[in-house]
């Protein structure tokens, strides 16, 4: 009897565990996913609610309105073209086009199905339609206009601009773009169909190039001892295994200190350290800064960053190391991880929903996102960071100074075929080191030939504007 009642406690211990382990689970999903579950296609109640309910405005930080239901129950987009075309895809649109804008990724905020049983008994009682909640979004809308009329023409591409202490989206520009208004109208045209519809910010999966360098460099510095007290030689083309690496444009650098290899941005250099760290440590340090990781944001979709996680063929790794080979980045995590080296090594959670607001203006409970993770030691981020500040200062990122603020950056110039005959994307990723404006940005630029010609000169005036406007 005492042994079967022992097996019984055991059994109902071990079902209790399994419960709340369970129930804890299904806490932290719905805490983190319930935007994904609700914008589900299989979802019927969101299929029903948009037929009942009048969604919710979506305003940028300053409370410019981007989208709204007016009285008759139709959904009205930004009145200024310019702003509605350059946060189409951060927005979104009313047939789901766009996938990760606000529209269809909060739709269930938007329509109020986690809105509180005292707002429904309100609006009856006064007789309102209901109508869901509203969101204030992180973004600045004329920050956002200014640098998607700044990109250049007939080209696509992305930028990402973050405030890098709070994590804030401050602006997404991902061209092409679309006008959500004449989508609802079904006046679109062939500026709005295939890839306008991405966001390529989220979902633009691209090789690096040399703006993979900062990666490199922070592996080197937390896993090579001394290795900033050493020089190394660029005296040409240098073969791995049988693969050749030489430096852009066929420079030969010469002697060099490892800040002025990335200032620089000398491809045999980084190749060489990429052999000498070898694919696990190499791969490892990348995982530790988001590459690989499934993220799961509760204020976006943000696409997987790659690098394989067994690179044998030598060849293979010493480009990886220059940022080619099988990398894959997305322009807003580039972004991030610039501001993580501004940040003492510390990435933050992004942010694109600042309040919500139900009837009345009453805001909801939303607990403030935090820190994504620790990506490198502060010393490296320093480290990473001074010699950045030298890209800028007199490397292959002149073009990229401000005025009167340290500007610290990383150029990129990716291949885009194996041929080499296709135009190189331009890339850009960095920060303003002033306290007082604590900006991040990438820019990908896709055909745009160099990142120092092309991509630095836009980051500049994209930082300056954010500069100018006091974006908080």
């Amino acid at each position: 009897m005492r042994t079967m009642r022992f097996a019984t406690r055991v059994i109902a211990t071990v079902l209790v565990c399994a419960f709340l382990a369970l129930s804890a689970f299904l806490g932290y999903t719905v805490y983190t996913q319930g935007s994904r579950w609700v914008t589900t296609q299989y979802n019927t109640r969101l299929t029903s609610a948009r037929k009942t309910v009048g969604m919710g405005t979506i305003t940028d930080r300053n409370g410019v309105v981007l989208a709204e239901t007016n009285a008759d129950g139709e959904r009205r987009y930004a009145s200024d073209r310019t702003v509605r075309r350059a946060l189409s895809q951060t927005v979104g649109d009313q047939l789901s086009m766009s996938g990760t804008g606000v529209e269809t990724f909060h739709a269930g905020t938007l329509l109020g199905l986690g809105g509180s049983i005292i707002d429904r008994t309100w609006q009856y009682v006064t007789g309102q339609s209901y109508k869901g909640d509203n969101i204030r979004l992180t973004v600045d809308a004329e920050l956002t206009a200014y640098i998607a009329e700044q990109f250049p023409s007939k080209h696509a591409g992305a930028v990402a601009l973050i405030n890098y202490r709070t994590g804030e989206v401050l602006s997404m520009v991902s061209k092409p773009d679309y006008d959500p208004q004449k989508l609802l109208s079904r006046q679109g045209g062939a500026d709005e169909s295939g890839t306008a519809y991405l966001n390529r910010c989220l979902q633009g999966q691209y090789a690096p190039g040399s703006s993979f360098k900062i990666v490199t460099l922070a592996a080197a510095l937390e896993n090579l001892g001394g290795i900033d007290e050493r020089t190394f030689v660029c005296d040409g083309p240098r073969y791995f295994g049988d693969t050749k690496v030489a430096c852009y444009g066929g420079e030969v650098h010469g002697t060099m200190t490892l800040g002025q290899a990335l200032e620089k941005s000398c491809n045999v250099t980084f190749a060489s350290i990429a052999e000498e760290l070898g694919d696990k440590r190499l791969s490892a340090a990348a995982r530790r800064m988001g590459f690989n990781d499934n993220f799961r944001f509760r204020d976006l979709v943000l696409y997987q960053s790659s690098i394989p996680d067994a690179i044998l063929d030598p060849g293979e790794l010493a480009w990886t190391g220059d940022g080619q080979g099988k990398l894959l980045v997305t322009p807003l995590h580039m972004a991030l991880l610039a501001g993580a080296v501004a940040n003492g090594g510390t990435m933050q959670e992004p942010r694109l929903i600042a309040q919500v607001t139900g009837v009345g203006g009453m805001p909801r409970l939303r607990p403030p996102t935090g820190q994504y993770a620790r990506v490198m030691d502060r010393s490296t981020a320093d480290t990473v960071g001074r010699y950045m500040r030298r890209v800028v200062e007199s490397g292959t990122a002149t073009k990229a100074r401000i005025k009167g603020y340290t500007v610290c950056g990383k150029t990129g110039t990716a291949e885009v075929s194996d041929d080499k005959r296709a135009p190189t994307n331009a890339w850009f990723v960095g920060f303003v080191a002033e306290e007082d404006a604590p900006y991040a940005i990438a820019v990908v630029v896709e055909g745009g030939g160099t990142g120092g010609g092309t991509a630095a000169p836009l980051a500049a005036k994209a930082l300056k504007r954010a500069i100018s406007l006091q974006t908080p």
